[in-house]
């Protein structure tokens, strides 16, 4: 029996909730280092730049280095929807740009996204970038 897909916007059972937030808390996802992080903003920020000359590689890229810092924390990144899942449970509000951003970046191997496209996606990728990019905590020792 194949089992309908239920589209993202609707809510989904205590049970796969738990479920995936388990899946979620035996990744050990571990924040970036300070070094990791200063490395990765200033990669984020060559994307970024070459958005205003090649949207189009932009884009590519910015999906690149999304999956690279996933990996680094430790989310596992060979398939999209399970990428997709993982996020949710710690960030469910950018999970559905992050969708978003994924269907303007397959438009765009197809050559099929528009400028305006692109930018959206970007927009969506930097809110999730942002996100990723936690670093470990700062620990203050008393004197």
């Amino acid at each position: 029996m194949i089992t309908p897909c239920r589209p993202w916007g609707m809510r989904r059972s205590p049970t796969e909730l738990n479920e995936r937030q388990k899946h979620v808390e035996a990744l050990d996802i571990r924040p970036l280092s300070v070094s990791e992080h200063e490395r990765y903003l200033a990669d984020w920020t060559a994307v970024q730049s070459k958005f205003v000359d090649e949207p189009g590689q932009a884009i590519v890229d910015a999906d690149r280095l999304i999956m690279e810092v996933m990996q680094l924390r430790n989310y596992p990144v060979s398939d999209f929807e399970q990428r997709a899942a993982d996020l949710s449970v710690n960030y469910p509000a950018l999970v559905t740009n992050y969708r978003a951003a994924r269907e303007i970046a397959i438009k765009n191997e197809q050559l099929q996204a528009d400028t305006e496209e692109l930018r959206q996606a970007m927009i969506y990728y930097r809110s999730l970038f942002e996100e990723l990019l936690e670093t470990e905590p700062v620990v203050v020792k008393e004197k």
